[in-house]
Order: C-alpha cells, then sequence, then structure tokens
C-alpha cells in the first residue's frame, strides 16, 4: 500500500472548516487556516482559470460563492484571484493554499471533471497541479483525486509518485441524466481503478455497502467517505470506511 494510515489519522474538512457566517466561507484561506488551527485534515477542489492555472474553487460557475456572473473557466487566474467570496476572502489559487498549508496536514485535492462527461481530458489541468503539488515540497502529505477517472490517469501519467485516488458515488442524481447509463455504470463501479492505479478511494456515505467498495476495502484498499454532516452520520459509517470527510460539526480525532 503506497498511502500509509498516517494519512487519513485525521477527518477530511470538507472545503476547508467553512463557516460563511463567521467569515471562513468554503474553499477561502481562513476556512484551511481554521481545520489546521483545529487539527483536521483538508479536502478541497480545484477548476482551471482561462490562463490554464489551478484555482482552488468548487463550482463551474460564478455565482453561489461570490455572486457574480459567469464561469471560472472563462477567466483569468489575476481576475480570479481578485475576486470576492461571499462571506470573506478571495478565491485562491492552488500554489498559495499549498504554500500555506505547507504539510502542516495532509490534502486532499480533488481535480473538477473539465470535460463535461467524466470523459477524455488533454491533462493540462493536472500536469499543472502535479507540478504545484511536486513544487510544494510536501508531495507526501498530497494526494490528487477526481470523479473523472481520465483525469487520474492523466495523474499517473504525469506524475507517478503522487498518490492519486477515484471519488465516486452512485451516479444516481438527476444533474448525471446526461451520462450514459452504462457510463454512470462504470463510474459508480470504478471500473478504471486498476488501469489508473489508484492509491484508495473516496466514496459517497449513502453507497458505502456497494459490492466494488466492499471488494477494494477487503484488499486493504482506503476508503474515505463524503459528505458526513453530524455525529450521527459519522458513527453509521465508521465500519466502512477508513475516514470521513465532514462539514457543518466537528468530529473527534478518532473518527
Amino acid at each position: 500500500m503506497r498511502l500509509s494510515p498516517s494519512f487519513w489519522a485525521r477527518p477530511f474538512a470538507h472545503r476547508g472548516l467553512h463557516d460563511k457566517t463567521a467569515g471562513r466561507p468554503e474553499n477561502a484561506m481562513a476556512a484551511f487556516d481554521a481545520a489546521i488551527a483545529g487539527g483536521y485534515a483538508i479536502e478541497l477542489d480545484v477548476q482551471v482559470s482561462a490562463d490554464g492555472e489551478a484555482m482552488v474553487f468548487h463550482d463551474y460557475k460564478m455565482t453561489r460563492l461570490t455572486g457574480e456572473s459567469g464561469i471560472v473557466s472563462d477567466r483569468t487566474a489575476q481576475d480570479l484571484r481578485a475576486t470576492a467570496l461571499l462571506g470573506g476572502g478571495t478565491i485562491p489559487d492552488l500554489e498559495t493554499v499549498l504554500h500555506r498549508i505547507d504539510g502542516r496536514v495532509c490534502t486532499l485535492i480533488e481535480i473538477k471533471d473539465q470535460s463535461g462527461a467524466f470523459g477524455p481530458t488533454d491533462g493540462a489541468l493536472e500536469r499543472r497541479v502535479c507540478d504545484i503539488v511536486r513544487a510544494s515540497g510536501h508531495a507526501a502529505t498530497c494526494a490528487i483525486m477526481s470523479f473523472n477517472p481520465h483525469s487520474v490517469l492523466a495523474v499517473r501519467d504525469a506524475a507517478p509518485e503522487i498518490r492519486r485516488g477515484i471519488v465516486s458515488y452512485d451516479f444516481e442524481h438527476p444533474h448525471d441524466a446526461h451520462i450514459q447509463a452504462d457510463h454512470r455504470r462504470a463510474l459508480a463501479e470504478m471500473a478504471m481503478f486498476e488501469e489508473c492505479g489508484a492509491d484508495f478511494v473516496s466514496y459517497g456515505a449513502d453507497s458505502l455497502d456497494t459490492p466494488p467498495i466492499v471488494a477494494l476495502r477487503g484488499r486493504g484498499v482506503p476508503v474515505f467517505t463524503w459528505t458526513i454532516r453530524s455525529a450521527a452520520q459519522a458513527d453509521a459509517v465508521s465500519d466502512h470506511c477508513d475516514q470521513i470527510t465532514f462539514e457543518n460539526f466537528l468530529p473527534p480525532m478518532d473518527a
């Protein structure tokens, strides 16, 4: 196993330890600072700017998190860095975030699907993320993951030494309706796990009893789960995963 158990010794704060009412919107520097101060590991998201920079932002559209119109990939990194987040702070880039974390806690970096249908990618964003992780000097405390297995393949090819994983769930949400049924099934079953050489999976909490997950965990593959929002939910999944990604409550360190 390439991923040490120390990597998942702490619960992962989903998009940082965010609380917009406290001035810590999701994926903001303040949210990452709060996670580190609380002793939690970090999960964050990466979108691409118009000029190819890896920006730490969850949505494709700007509206929910900034109140502005348009999509992230239409704006330059300089423009995005100057864009205010609702609740405080501005949109950070990945290089700045990893410098701030400075290897103090483990970090899951999720590359958001840029293909529109979880298909092949040109690998440019993945290469940029890998370059940033390498340059940070803390590759041992970072792992890169994506819902798109082709993104994970691109990470494998660009930086085989960096730990990588597949994010998935049952792919039965209405927003997945545009994806062909057989491809949704393959994504849910992580059919490309072996080809990707994945080191772990992060799977939706409602489907941890799916046979592929049970089989992978039986082989010793680390299984994380998302997104846990209460102590009761954390208790319910504790026997079926190795660590949780959480928000809206504070789990104990032995969650």
